[in-house]
């Protein structure tokens, strides 16, 4: 019988090395925003909430970048609550807090059951990306050449 337990593994790369070119939110929405491009790349827009303010943030798609583009003022060090634009479901995850700061994390959601996981507090760089299919991690890293323009 096949043993479908998970090992983690951590693997380095180039920063700015991956582009995510699809993320979603739990239900199934897509959060890639072609009209919104951050270097040149369809960004991912999410709704934010911080106080009485709400708007959206047009996340910088390429992994390890964080030229994000802001519609409403978050001061440094202060957490936000993310939302999807379409059905505004939120987009944090129950549970999981950040490894450098503790603040609440939120997911974006991969094809193939793989996410990005990513602090909620503006100014902490912290987050994940995790697969759970091999076949995913071998196209993102092998076939889709995202390190030809780092060497």
């Amino acid at each position: 019988m096949f043993n479908k337990k998970k090992e983690i593994v951590e693997l380095e790369i180039p920063t700015r090395a991956i582009r995510i070119k699809n993320a979603k939110c739990v239900n199934g929405h897509s959060l890639m925003d072609e009209k919104n491009l951050i270097n040149s790349h369809p960004s991912i827009t999410v709704l934010a909430k911080y106080g009485d303010q709400e708007g959206l943030i047009h996340l910088d798609p390429v992994y390890g970048s964080f030229q994000n583009v802001w519609e409403i003022t978050v001061p440094r060090d202060e957490c936000v609550e993310l939302f999807c634009p379409h059905c505004k479901v939120s987009l944090s995850e129950h549970g999981q807090i950040c490894d450098e700061c503790l603040a609440p994390m939120f997911a974006l959601y991969l094809p193939h059951g793989g996410m990005v996981e990513a602090c909620l507090r503006n100014g902490c760089h912290h987050h994940a990306l995790k697969f759970t299919d091999s076949e995913e991690i071998a196209k993102i890293l092998l076939e889709d050449h995202y390190f030809d323009d780092m060497f």
